[in-house]
């Protein structure tokens, strides 16, 4: 279980100069073991830039020649990326600067042109890939518009965080969430837990659709709630960096939604596109001997009698708290949308 300070600082009162690894010893002595207590990004003397100028590198067809402004002076630095531009604020790693990995940023000519310094991706500054866009995998950081330079990217993008990876016992499910591990945390420093307010706005539309439970022992609640008028988008960068943080990637609203709240609630859910239910149910009931179904993940799985799976009355569309179906998974066009939160 990865702790994320700034994702526990929304329900704790943590000193933003606490030393994380004394807070993991703490938290050890009260029987939670952590394994690795570290930041979330290791990186020395980065900068915002702006870049001024830029132009082709004379003896390149990529590489190109920017004049960037950080603030105290103006450096001269030849970068690769595809999307350098002119106007573009960036992540400057400084001549001195120390990045993972052991690369140390040195003062140099590259192809006969003088680079003072480097311009960064997320990944070169220590954040896995699997946590980004394509256009972050292979071209630069590109900050806010409104980030100055001089200043520190990595709190321009809220990326100063503490991280403590907890190697929870098998006896500590209620440690598997945000709120669980906040509380571990409020009681080692002596601190209230503050818990989230939850509000929900519903309309008074009568919605004609059944949920009906074959196996209640094996299922014995199902909760389901239908959202309409959705637009499939990239979630907020607060959200994003909250998943991130806890070691989960990031893909639209919709579906970082149910990741935010199993992460902070400890309640998984999961998202159906509602226009791909067309019979206008959900029945759970045991799979059928060799029922064949695809799931999200574009593998066709043989099923059997004991496996519980979520069906529209037709077809099963999820395989009961493991993963969803190809045939009912959130589209780019996807405009309604039925949320699951149930007990397997």
């Amino acid at each position: 279980m990865r702790l994320s300070l700034n994702f526990v600082k929304d329900y704790v009162d943590i000193d933003e100069n606490i030393d994380v690894k004394e807070l993991a010893e703490k938290m050890t002595a009260v029987g939670n073991e952590y394994d690795e207590a570290t930041c979330l990004v290791n990186a020395t003397n980065l900068v915002v830039g702006e870049v001024l100028t830029c132009q082709m590198h004379p003896d390149s067809d990529h590489l190109h020649l920017c004049e960037v402004n950080i603030g105290e002076e103006v450096l001269n630095i030849v970068c690769g990326a595809p999307n350098v531009r002119t106007g573009l604020k960036v992540i400057v790693a400084k001549v001195g600067a120390e990045l993972p990995g052991g690369v140390k940023i040195k003062k140099g000519l590259i192809r006969g042109q003088e680079s003072n310094g480097m311009l960064c991706s997320l990944y070169e500054i220590g954040i896995d890939k699997k946590y980004l866009s394509e256009q972050d995998k292979n071209g630069i950081c590109e900050l806010p518009s409104n980030a100055k330079p001089g200043d520190d990217p990595i709190k321009v993008l809220g990326l100063d965080d503490k991280i403590i990876d907890f190697e929870l016992t098998a006896n500590r499910p209620d440690c598997r969430s945000m709120i669980g591990i906040a509380r571990e945390a409020a009681v080692t420093i002596g601190e209230k837990l503050n818990y989230p307010e939850i509000e929900v706005k519903a309309c008074d539309e009568d919605i004609d659709f059944e949920v009906k439970v074959e196996n209640p022992e094996l299922c014995p609640r199902y909760s389901a709630r239908i959202v309409k008028d959705v637009k499939i988008a990239p979630s907020p960068y607060w959200m994003q960096r909250r998943l991130m943080e806890a070691g989960v990637r990031p893909i639209n609203n919709i579906v970082d939604i149910t990741n935010f709240v199993m992460l902070e609630q400890g309640q998984p859910l999961h998202a159906f596109d509602l226009n791909e239910l067309t019979t206008g149910k959900i029945v759970v009931r045991n799979a059928q001997e060799g029922e064949k179904f695809t799931t999200l993940d574009e593998v066709e799985r043989t099923l059997d009698k004991d496996m519980l799976v979520i069906t529209d009355g037709e077809k099963p569309v999820a395989i009961a708290g493991v993963m969803g179906g190809l045939n009912s998974g959130i589209k780019d066009d996807t405009t309604a949308v039925l949320f699951e939160g149930a007990a397997f």
